[in-house]
């Protein structure tokens, strides 16, 4: 991918002009006491002034060039001029500071004017080099629209976000068609099935009744005797006629038998009438 193509964001480009300012600023504030002294010297008036007419004309300068490359206008030449005879300047004056001012017993004539010469010489690199970071009118169009299209984007998405949210607390149904239905027709069918059991465990459960009850009769009935048929027929007669007969009227036909007995072989009697 070339360089061209590389999208870049204001983020990034300001993660990298950051450092370049921070260092560049202090290069100016190094080169500012520096051309101060150079002025005073010189007798020159104002000389508080003579630093940033020279610093800041020469960030000025890199400034107004990269315009007129941007815009297409004619004069970069007195921009790139005035920048070079700036920058050129700062230099020297800050070197030939050094010749004054540098304590030569602790240091070579050589060393001082290199080390003078770094703020400007270092401020000018900078100023280069922060003005071609810095997106162009083109670049900076693309930057724009990409990020209007990522608010736009955005934007949508907390709309649909905020007209879902909307539908769902007006009808809390429509987030989940089916689920009254659905809940309905389990309820119905967990019904059925409940009433069905309890249907089958009931008559199981009779069933058990009643088949305890006869054994528990037949257990607890005295043997019949052989004329105990006879006792049958007169009880089959009673209930014909609409009479119960009781207990004590059945003891008696068993011969004599007590009336508990006579009440086990009645209950004994009707329950296998009932069973046919």
């Amino acid at each position: 991918m070339s360089a061209k193509n590389v999208k870049r964001t204001w983020g990034s480009v300001m993660s990298l002009v950051l450092p370049l300012v921070v260092v560049g600023a202090s290069a100016m504030a190094i080169s500012y006491a520096t051309l101060i002294d150079v002025a005073r010297v010189n007798g020159m008036p104002l000389p508080e002034l003579f630093p940033i007419l020279i610093d800041v004309g020469t960030v000025a300068c890199m400034v107004a060039a990269a315009q007129f490359r941007t815009l297409g206008i004619n004069g970069r030449w007195l921009a790139y001029a005035t920048f070079f005879a700036l920058s050129a300047i700062s230099v020297f004056a800050n070197a030939t500071h050094a010749l004054g001012a540098a304590d030569l017993s602790s240091t070579t004539l050589g060393v001082a004017i290199m080390l003078a010469a770094t703020p400007p010489a270092a401020l000018v690199a900078i100023t280069h080099l922060v003005m071609k970071l810095v997106p162009d009118i083109k670049e900076r169009e693309r930057i724009a629209a990409a990020s209007a299209t990522r608010d736009g984007a955005r934007h949508d998405a907390a709309w649909r976000a905020s007209r879902r949210d909307t539908r769902v607390r007006d009808n809390p149904t429509t987030s989940r068609p089916d689920a009254t239905p659905t809940t309905t027709q389990s309820v119905a069918v967990s019904s059925a099935a409940t009433a069905v059991d309890d249907a089958v465990a009931g008559a199981s459960a009779s069933d058990a009744v009643m088949r305890h009850t006869q054994a528990a009769t037949r257990a607890r009935s005295p043997q019949m005797s052989k004329g105990s048929w006879r006792v049958d027929a007169r009880i089959r007669e009673a209930l014909e006629q609409g009479m119960t007969p009781s207990g004590r009227e059945v003891a008696d036909w068993l011969g004599g038998k007590s009336t508990r007995t006579g009440q086990r072989y009645l209950a004994a009697y009707l329950e296998r009438e009932n069973a046919a």
